[in-house]
């Protein structure tokens, strides 16, 4: 369980402070510097920025080389059927988010505030089951350098990507919330101060990412996806009673990005989620009708049908079963504030064919065993 943060983390630090600066031009962005374009979602807004700005885009990679983050980057477009040549438009800022000033010298941390106009930071450690401690360094102090790079020359606004999962953390202070929610929490606390002291920010909370729309594509490393899979394999799911807060990750995406450029939504926070959440029992039975026998039993026979696998589940997949899994489904009737979705595109249905999408991605990546 999470060791939950010391006033000191929920303090910004006095220099942090943009109200005598001078804003970025005004107009559509030139240079946009991205954070976590190598994770699923930060690899969907890495395309989506591509598509919808003209702008030159500068990846924040943790790499050994700037080769390896290039060909890293390439890759993310590739799976996302992104024309090679986009490339051209992305230069690489190699760094870390743990480090001060992401390992960069003084003078580089400088010049690269010097030449953005927007930051959208999408980096960060998921680890549901890893402690604060653990998770703080790059989730917590990473945001604070996000926040002083963007104080640092300009007033440069700034699009903090959080996730639902900080509206338990903040009603139950740290009682039985992950390490990952807490450290999401204090990075918005963090954020939400910046914006008192004239620094333009905008808060995006996704809920569970589902995968895409028109590929099926899915995050490897998603907890939701490991569930899913494990299900599978055990023959059953878990007849739950929540519900849960939900988007495809395109529409995820696609919606952040349409909100970030519209400067009316400046110093907002928004859900970035389907306006009507998702059954958990729902989800289950779409696979099912997408073709899966997949009948719900008791959460406690689910637990057990998991662990009788053995090492085919993960002894991880197994934790996030019996402990997180029940911190990340909101009661319902849950208030979820505002979405992202009945301002913008309506989101994806979720059919019979999507999920056959989904199970046929899984099954080419080899994530499902052989029917």
């Amino acid at each position: 369980m999470a060791s939950f943060p010391s006033a000191d983390d929920l303090r910004l630090p006095a220099e942090i402070d943009a109200s005598a600066l001078t804003d970025v031009p005004e107009g559509p962005p030139e240079r946009i510097l991205l954070t976590g374009a190598t994770g699923f979602l930060g690899g969907f807004l890495l395309a989506d920025l591509l598509d919808a700005t003209h702008a030159r885009i500068h990846c924040l990679v943790r790499a050994e080389s700037a080769a390896q983050a290039r060909e890293r980057l390439a890759g993310q477009l590739r799976a996302r059927d992104v024309p090679e040549h986009h490339m051209s438009r992305i230069d690489v800022v190699p760094g870390s988010l743990a480090k001060p000033r992401f390992g960069l010298t003084d003078e580089e941390f400088s010049g690269l505030s010097r030449g953005i106009d927007v930051i959208y930071h999408c980096g960060a450690w998921v680890n549901l089951l890893a402690s604060y401690p653990i998770l703080r360094g790059c989730n917590v102090s990473g945001t604070l350098e996000i926040l002083r790079l963007a104080t640092r020359t300009r007033r440069i606004p700034v699009h903090y990507i959080s996730t639902m999962g900080v509206i338990p953390a903040a009603r139950e202070a740290g009682t039985g919330v992950s390490g990952y929610c807490a450290t999401k929490w204090v990075a918005e606390q963090l954020v939400a101060q910046a914006a008192e002291r004239g620094s333009p920010t905008m808060v995006h909370r996704p809920g569970v990412i589902l995968a895409d729309s028109r590929t099926g594509l899915v995050g490897k490393s998603d907890w939701f996806v490991h569930l899913t899979t494990a299900s599978i394999r055990a023959g059953c799911a878990p007849d739950h009673p929540g519900l849960l807060p939900v988007g495809t990750v395109d529409f995820t995406s696609r919606a952040i990005v349409d909100l970030s450029l519209s400067r009316r939504a400046r110093g907002q926070v928004f859900h970035v989620i389907d306006p009507e959440p998702l059954p958990f029992r729902s989800y289950f039975q779409g696979l099912t009708v997408a073709g899966v026998d997949l009948p719900l039993v008791p959460f406690d026979t689910w637990l057990e049908r998991l662990r009788d696998l053995g090492d085919e589940v993960p002894r991880s997949t197994l934790r996030l079963a019996g402990e997180t899994l029940r911190q990340m489904i909101p009661a319902p009737g849950q208030d979820t504030g505002p979405t992202a979705a009945s301002a913008h595109r309506a989101p994806p249905v979720l059919d019979s064919d999507y999920f056959r999408r989904m199970l046929a991605f899984l099954s080419r990546d080899v994530m499902l065993p052989a029917q």
